[in-house]
């Protein structure tokens, strides 16, 4: 028998916190999709700074974190950093849930748009959440740079 999940709590990260965010990232297989800014290397500091700006939202559950995102500010846009939900608690709308206070943050702080980065056959889940891919031609600055050397494809969407 299978035990319920809980209630899952999304809000700000507070710089205690970050730790246990590292290490909830460092525990997921599949890390490298989560696409941290900092490739993995630095990853602490990065989260570190972007908490004490309030710019790191995990969702929790029984105070544990189960998922992670983080927005930066590139080329005047709301970059999102790192982005991902363990396994085990995919399926329950967290992806969704952290997406929504990245962009009311971003709403918040008069951003344009939220950019995203992602390898070219991972696209379904930003085109249902509303984001545009954006190719070569309308990359300038650090997003064509980080597309280009990571070999990701950029994506856009409105805020």
């Amino acid at each position: 028998m299978t035990r319920p999940a809980g209630a899952f709590v999304v809000r700000p990260v507070e710089r205690s916190e970050v730790d246990a965010l590292h290490a909830l990232w460092q525990a997921a297989e599949d890390r490298g999709d989560w696409r941290p800014a900092s490739g993995g290397q630095g990853l602490v500091e990065e989260l570190d700074i972007l908490a004490s700006e309030g710019r790191v939202w995990a969702a929790f559950q029984r105070g544990s974190p189960v998922a992670l995102a983080a927005a930066g500010d590139l080329d005047g846009a709301l970059w999102l950093s790192v982005f991902g939900v363990s396994r085990a608690c995919r399926g329950r709308g967290l992806a969704s849930s952290l997406l929504a206070a990245v962009l009311g943050y971003g709403q918040w702080a008069q951003y344009p748009a939220l950019v995203a980065l992602a390898p070219k056959g991972e696209n379904a889940f930003l085109e249902r959440v509303g984001f545009l891919r954006l190719d070569g031609e309308r990359l300038a600055g650090g997003i064509r740079e980080l597309a280009r050397t990571r070999g990701l494809v950029a994506w856009v969407r409105r805020i």
